[in-house]
């Protein structure tokens, strides 16, 4: 069983895969909207930021943590590092969250890894190959956005509504003529805008293995935590004291 007990309550941790900046106000939003969540939690939250060139620390001491947050900041200083975080935790059966860049990134995973499109690809990086995720028609950065949700997604089960505003810092997202491609009997597109883009899935089958585009870190305070944050630092508890099941 991963963790250690403080007091007979359970810690649990969670890795920050990301590029740290403090200039950079979407990464100083998410590290406060983890101090939001931590009094609505009735365990001890730890979180290490893990420098994507520095991945190697999160493999070694990966029985240690509970959970795995890519954060947003993409392009990565080690963009092959983050694949492989992803794709281990996909096969390990890790819970792990995406978020913003985190999402995109792991649908470039499971398209190359699982879908077998090897030359998928993000326009940002200007490398060629299939053009999985693209620059959108109408920038996201700032912005705030309507989203349609499944009913039966995570999502769904924490907001219970089906309608949902979502706040973004992004430019980029899944390309429109690979949304077919993508899709198959596992990864489930959960919500989506108003003109049918997906901006949220998540993969049956897996613990916690769930991306969204928008930033849940941007619309937290103390008042009122993230209730994606908090239930996402309870499943990963859940995961740990239940035998590997973060829905239960």
């Amino acid at each position: 069983m991963r963790g250690s007990k403080i007091q007979g309550v359970k810690r649990i941790q969670i890795a920050l895969v990301g590029d740290f900046n403090e200039k950079i106000h979407t990464l100083v939003a998410l590290n406060h909207s983890i101090d939001h969540a931590r009094p609505q939690l009735p365990f001890e939250l730890q979180t290490t930021w893990i420098p994507t060139q520095r991945v190697e620390k999160l493999f070694s001491a990966w029985h240690v943590y509970h959970g795995i947050w890519i954060v947003p900041g993409s392009p990565y200083e080690n963009d092959a590092g983050v694949f492989d975080v992803i794709r281990k935790a996909r096969e390990e059966n890790m819970p792990l969250l995406g978020t913003c860049g985190g999402f995109q990134y792991m649908i470039l995973e499971y398209a190359r890894n699982v879908l077998g499109i090897y030359q998928a690809a993000h326009q940002e990086n200007n490398a060629g190959g299939d053009f999985i995720i693209s620059k959108l028609n109408c920038s996201l950065k700032g912005e705030e956005e309507r989203l349609m949700l499944q009913g039966d997604s995570w999502l769904y089960q924490v907001l219970k509504t089906d309608l949902m505003n979502a706040k973004y810092f992004c430019s980029y997202g899944i390309n429109p003529e690979y949304y077919e491609m993508l899709k198959d009997d596992k990864i489930h597109f959960t919500a989506f805008s108003s003109h049918g883009d997906a901006r949220a899935f998540e993969l049956r089958g897996h613990p916690f293995f769930n991306g969204v585009l928008f930033q849940p870190s941007l619309e937290s305070s103390m008042e009122n935590p993230n209730p994606l944050l908090v239930d996402f630092f309870t499943r990963c508890r859940n995961f740990c004291t239940s035998g590997g099941t973060a829905y239960s």
